[in-house]
């Protein structure tokens, strides 16, 4: 008797157990197949009843060129997540692979991931890898996870906004570059050009492999543009995530095709990009309730020296990139690396003035400071935008062992600058 009570009772443990943890919520990932380099983006959104799983899948070409939406069902044990792809939604003519699909549930830091195998009839097999999207999954088949026991968001770090520059193999100049990436996976792009293109916004889609910890992303459409003649490049490509102390970073190839065409009949000369998000915790003094996360955007407030000129000024600032020096004593050059449009500018180092009203030309202007403070900002102020809106100039520091050269963008209502730091051994 004891012993059937025993096994009614472990029985029970089992099933609960098995339904403890739900996946209820929106999944995203990648799937390769074998001999393949190329991956596809994949998401679901998953629905768990019990150990039932149910709900709609949807694969994209890495470059956006087509997608597919997918019925699914399965069971999850509270290990292994068993999926079918039972019918296709979407596009009615071509036909994808029907996947059969084993995950394995795992959480490694917080982080909530499914990894495995998938084959299917008529394909070659491959493997898929998924992290939750939106940051929570349910507990007990409920909605999301409480306070206590939340699942970090493994976007949390991408979310927001990245400066930084691009470049093209078959051109000498580069173009400044900046990307907003959204909780959801959409997201936009602006670029300026150095040449005579002007500049443009773009919507993009993205997504996250937190293994690799890599980004891809694709731009869809043009949003706004300066120049209507000018075509420019949809890009899309792979970047790599880097957390370092003071920055957050994205890096990596990109290629595309010109607007109005495609990858085969307009094809562009690919490139390099890199896009940073300076981080400054050290100003700020965040508060949070037991269980509460900060994550850097909620964290960060503006350093004193960009306060005191916001409010002087009444312009925003957007710090743009991060620079470590090894000396106190900098030369800084400032000058028009592309299109040279009449843009005039003042710069400002730690709320004081050290180039004034300088029309930007091809000659770099120098002039040389000494940093005060630790942590140092350097800031753009535009008095005009020049022929080509907005106001983009190349800026060096210097700091006598090596001179670190970026592009950095200003209008007369946000003004871009530089975050400047001692180098530390760690």
């Amino acid at each position: 008797m004891y012993k059937t009570q025993l096994s009614i009772l472990c029985f029970l443990l089992l099933a609960y157990l098995g339904q403890s943890q739900s996946l209820s919520g929106e999944w995203s990932g990648t799937v390769t197949q074998t001999g393949k380099s190329t991956s596809f983006n994949y998401s679901i959104e998953m629905v768990q009843d019990g150990s039932k799983v149910f709900g709609t899948a949807t694969s994209s070409n890495a470059d956006g060129s087509g997608a597919a939406k997918f019925e699914v069902g399965g069971s999850f044990d509270g290990k292994l997540l068993v999926l079918q792809e039972v019918k296709q939604l979407e596009p009615e003519n071509a036909k994808w692979c029907l996947k059969h699909i084993r995950l394995q549930y795992a959480e490694n830091q917080g982080i909530a991931t499914l990894e495995g195998n998938w084959e299917a009839q008529g394909c070659k097999p491959g493997i898929m890898k998924l992290a939750v999207r939106q940051g929570a999954v349910g507990s007990h088949g409920q909605g999301n996870l409480g306070p206590q026991s939340e699942i970090l968001n493994p976007q949390s770090a991408i979310v927001g906004r990245f400066s930084g520059h691009l470049s093209q193999s078959d051109r000498e100049y580069g173009f400044y570059f900046e990307m907003k990436f959204n909780a959801d996976g959409t997201g936009t792009s602006h670029i300026i050009s150095d040449g005579e293109g002007g500049n443009a916004s773009h919507r993009l889609t993205w997504s996250y492999d937190i293994a690799s910890q890599r980004l891809d992303f694709q731009e869809h459409e043009i949003m706004e543009e300066s120049v209507p003649s000018w075509r420019w490049c949809m890009k899309s490509g792979r970047l790599f995530f880097k957390k370092e102390e003071n920055r957050h970073s994205l890096k990596g190839d990109w290629s595309g095709y010109i607007e109005g065409f495609d990858a085969k009949s307009g094809p562009c000369a690919p490139g390099k990009l890199y896009v940073e998000q300076p981080i400054f915790t050290e100003f700020s003094t965040p508060t949070t309730k037991p269980g509460e996360t900060v994550t850097p955007a909620i964290a960060q407030q503006a350093p004193p020296q960009v306060k005191a000129y916001e409010t002087k000024t009444k312009r925003e600032v957007d710090v743009e990139r991060v620079l470590e020096v090894r000396s106190k004593t900098i030369r800084i050059r400032v000058w028009d690396s592309g299109t040279v449009d009449g843009d005039i500018l003042s710069l400002f180092l730690n709320g004081e003035q050290i180039v004034k009203n300088y029309r930007v030309t091809r000659q770099k202007h120098e002039t040389i400071v000494k940093l005060d403070k630790p942590t140092n900002f350097i800031i753009l102020h535009a008095l005009n935008v020049g022929s080509i809106s907005p106001n983009t100039v190349a800026v060096s520091v210097d700091d006598g062992v090596e001179e670190q050269v970026v592009i950095i963008s200003s209008n007369l209502d946000r003004s871009g600058a530089i975050m400047i730091k001692e180098f530390t051994v760690k």
